[in-house]
């Protein structure tokens, strides 16, 4: 074998990585906001589908990017459609997998212990001018995203921009109210539940953003029969009653 082969070859090995599957492990990257119905149906693998099952939670933009650049992961899910397209359209996504599986709503939250009612926009906005506000980064961060959505549609991103405390996935943005590190926070209403320590305040109208979908999609390459099972779990009767059984909404019609 020659030097340039040789270099070929050894390129290859450093970069070769089979999938998790392949050795008896189902591997799914979803995003931070899904844990507490992910957890449910990652524990249900064994006896449901045959098979073990583990998760790398993250902001769905990291999770993809990673995806991207060749992360073993066998099957994606995104907490906004435009991730899962970018992976559809760079072909590492199987073609017609795509599943909704939930939807969502978005809260804005205080630490438990504050004492304050909002009850209507005029509120909410001298509310949230109070002090800075923890949302994910509107730059890549579905549930920041969702937000300035939100925010720009009741008018109120302009005097709110420089208050924005940008985390880097939503369940930060949950942990900096939390611990009092800013006033106000808006997050989803499934984050708000999983946390003693914060209390939801306002609830948005969810006609004044896009509607919060969660697709899950299968990695183009990893399919195999025990990950089509775990897909299946996910995307069916079960999958649907855990994400509900934690807060989600249904996913919304087509």
């Amino acid at each position: 074998m020659n030097l340039r082969a040789l270099h070929f070859a050894i390129i290859g090995v450093l970069f070769y990585v089979p999938s998790a599957a392949a050795k008896g492990v189902v591997t799914i990257f979803a995003a931070s906001s899904t844990q507490s119905a992910m957890d449910q149906i990652v524990d249900a693998c064994p006896e449901m589908a045959d098979t073990k099952c583990r998760v790398s939670y993250s902001a769905s933009s990291s999770i993809a990017r990673q995806i991207s650049a060749g992360a073993p992961a066998d099957i994606f899910i995104s907490a906004n459609q435009r991730w899962m397209s970018h992976l559809s359209q760079w072909n590492l996504i199987e073609p017609d997998s795509v599943r909704v599986v939930a939807s969502n709503s978005l809260v804005a939250i205080t630490a438990a212990d504050v004492t304050v009612s909002v009850s209507s926009e005029k509120e909410l906005l001298t509310f949230l001018k109070s002090d800075r506000i923890a949302i994910g980064d509107p730059e890549h961060v579905p549930a920041g995203i969702y937000a300035v959505d939100a925010l720009m549609n009741l008018g109120f991103w302009g005097d709110l921009r420089g208050r924005a405390l940008r985390m880097p996935n939503v369940r930060a943005a949950l942990t900096v109210v939390a611990r009092k590190e800013a006033g106000a926070g808006i997050v989803y209403a499934t984050d708000a539940l999983i946390s003693d320590r914060v209390q939801v305040v306002y609830e948005f109208d969810t006609a004044i953003h896009d509607t919060i979908r969660y697709p899950a999609g299968l990695v183009n390459g990893r399919k195999t029969d025990q990950v089509r099972r775990v897909f299946d779990l996910l995307t069916g009767d079960f999958g649907r009653n855990a994400f509900q059984s934690a807060g989600f909404r249904p996913p919304p019609p087509s």
